[in-house]
């Protein structure tokens, strides 16, 4: 089995929130956490905006970007190529999906599609429906 976390559960793992408890534990239990490439900016700019929110300090966000490279090389990371992204016009108009929802989503049928059992966490609720509706496993996050 492979979890595939978009970045609203990823964050998790970060910054303490509704769901972190199970993000975290995952990742003790489990070394086959795939993600897209697109988390790593995603991830980062959430990092900052928490920080300029005032919900972690300084020194936390630092001590979080700085080990996100090394993080990201434990994880299998799906890279955004041109037929994944040919997936996402049909998954917009299937499902009401932002941008890089619909590139997570792609991400992880991506990977689904090479034969791995596949299991999509996410904190959107209109993200988690679409994997199910796209024939993943999901779980809601938070």
């Amino acid at each position: 089995m492979i979890y595939f976390l978009d970045t609203s559960a990823l964050v998790k793992r970060y910054i303490t929130a509704p769901g972190s408890a199970e993000v975290r534990a995952l990742f003790r239990r489990s070394r086959r956490i795939a993600v897209a490439r697109i988390a790593s900016a995603e991830l980062a700019a959430a990092v900052a905006r928490q920080h300029r929110e005032g919900v972690v300090a300084e020194a936390t966000r630092d001590a979080i970007l700085a080990r996100l490279h090394r993080d990201f090389a434990q994880m299998t990371v799906v890279e955004v190529r041109a037929a994944m992204l040919a997936r996402v016009p049909a998954l917009v108009v299937r499902w009401p999906l932002r941008g890089y929802d619909a590139v997570q989503l792609a991400a992880a049928l991506t990977l689904h599609a090479t034969g791995a059992s596949t299991t999509f966490w996410s904190s959107d609720g209109n993200l988690v429906a679409a994997a199910l509706g796209e024939g993943l496993r999901a779980t809601a996050i938070g």
